[in-house]
């Protein structure tokens, strides 16, 4: 018997709860909250990418990261590769490296590090930090090409960094999870 109650008194709070004002019902169905709705969401989050070295120091690996929509910029992917690099076993960015500046005209990236980058002493770490910069910037669809600088200068590496780099995926290597 009281399992009987129990229901006529939830169907009774519930029938209750329904509301005889037809202004409600109109407001929950409005095509203009219905689509906020719907892009919400997609306004919300994105994926940010970046690209970090191999623990083999041999090539990168692509990381992805969800972010605020707003924070999905070019001057925050090189920011979190840098961060992933500090993080990383074996670190190959100079331990102050940092971001000074990046712009962006004709689909090519100008972006501008400070002196430490010119302490990158290896071939191999120049080649890993050009490739990792490279194919993280020209995932904007509107960057096809980037042209680094230390200080506004051309970096002393052993590379010829005085040309304009484009995205080169032969040194990504794909993780399997």
């Amino acid at each position: 018997m009281t399992g009987l109650a129990g229901i006529l008194l939830i169907s009774l709070a519930l029938s209750g709860c329904s509301s005889t004002d037809p202004s409600a019902s109109r407001s929950l169905s409005s095509p203009a909250l219905s689509a906020q709705a719907e892009k919400a969401p997609a306004e919300k989050e994105a994926t940010l990418v970046f690209y970090k070295a191999s623990e083999d120091g041999l090539k990168i690996i692509p990381v992805q990261m969800k972010v605020k929509a707003a924070d999905r910029t070019a001057k925050n992917s090189i920011e979190e590769m840098i961060r992933a690099d500090r993080h990383a076993k074996y670190p190959i960015l100079p331990a102050d490296l940092t971001l000074k500046s990046i712009s962006i005209k004709d689909g090519v990236a100008y972006v501008n590090f400070n002196k430490s980058l010119n302490t990158l002493n290896s071939e191999t770490a120049q080649t890993l930090f050009t490739a990792m910069t490279v194919d993280t910037l020209t995932e904007f669809p509107n960057i096809r090409e980037v042209e680094i600088t230390a200080e506004g200068q051309v970096p002393r590496f052993q590379l010829d960094m005085t040309k304009h780099f484009k995205r080169d995926e032969s040194y990504i290597r794909i993780e399997k999870e």
